[in-house]
């Protein structure tokens, strides 16, 4: 009650659980009660969710507490290629409809698996993250830098090891490419956006190379996402157009390439510029020009 009384009236969203699961009915008390006082002195005004560890979700214990405004989910720092969509899909599947959001993906500049000898996540695991989550149904996302959250610098003990100065961490391209991420979907009717996976009728769905696909409630838009760049396959007869214009977006500078337009049909394969490859990922927009 204190803390709530001391933040109400600002623009918080309040995160419970500090990166660890409940452990038992007396941690689950410990929470709810949190929250109670919290929800006491702020009503309505302000959102409160639950931070939980890797591979968990506030979903498992919450999902029905009314205090929980939204589930949030920890895809985590384990496997290069954590398919967090799956969870996102799930969790905006459950029957009493709570926003969605993957609140710790894979840091950029995290060891991967926390073992140096498995390499490091970059801005491309990162940024693949933000749109398979967002394409999935998620209300938003959030970027990490492994440097970043403990301020590490030289002279400074480094947790998970940590090797980059924080300030210069500030300017990792991750960091940047979720603005894009951001800025691309400020400029369409995101809040229209259905995660629509079964008008896909070709394309990878192992290996980090999953495409995910997006629809328009209206028909008036289709968003997809290739991580690899790889060729794949839609049924785009639910779009409102006839002949839809084609906008190739990269995901990785901000610039969009214009390629014509197609006409409205069941099965209509999609080529990203350049070759396949890691790191050549693409966002395709379909809509009315």
């Amino acid at each position: 009650k204190y803390i709530g009384n001391r933040y109400r009236g600002k623009k918080i969203i309040w995160i419970l659980g500090g990166d660890r699961n409940p452990n038992g009915d007396v941690h689950l008390e410990i929470v709810r009660n949190m929250a109670r006082g919290i929800r006491e002195q702020v009503g309505k005004t302000q959102l409160i969710t639950y931070h939980p560890m890797g591979g968990s979700n506030s979903a498992m214990w919450f999902h029905n507490d009314d205090w929980l405004d939204l589930n949030m989910f920890q895809s985590g720092h384990g496997d290069m290629n954590t398919t967090n969509y799956r969870i996102t899909t799930h969790i905006y599947k459950l029957e009493k409809t709570k926003p969605v959001l993957d609140g710790e993906p894979c840091y950029e500049d995290h060891p991967i698996n926390w073992n140096t000898e498995n390499g490091w996540f970059d801005e491309f695991e990162s940024r693949r993250a933000g749109w398979w989550s967002l394409l999935a149904g998620a209300c938003g996302h959030t970027y990490g830098n492994h440097n970043i959250w403990q301020m590490w610098q030289p002279g400074r003990e480094p947790v998970s090891s940590a090797r980059t100065p924080w300030i210069q961490s500030l300017d990792y391209p991750g960091a940047y490419q979720a603005g894009h991420m951001r800025s691309f979907f400020e400029k369409i009717q995101w809040q229209k956006l259905v995660p629509k996976q079964e008008i896909i009728k070709k394309a990878p769905n192992t290996g980090g190379r999953e495409v995910i696909v997006a629809i328009a409630q209206d028909g008036a838009f289709i968003v997809a996402y290739t991580p690899y760049g790889d060729t794949f396959t839609l049924d785009v007869s639910g779009i409102s157009a006839e002949k839809p214009g084609i906008t190739w977006y990269n995901p990785r500078n901000n610039t969009y390439i214009i390629a014509g337009e197609i006409s409205k049909s069941e099965a209509v394969q999609f080529d990203p510029p350049a070759d396949p490859g890691r790191g050549n990922d693409w966002v395709l927009l379909l809509e009315r020009r």
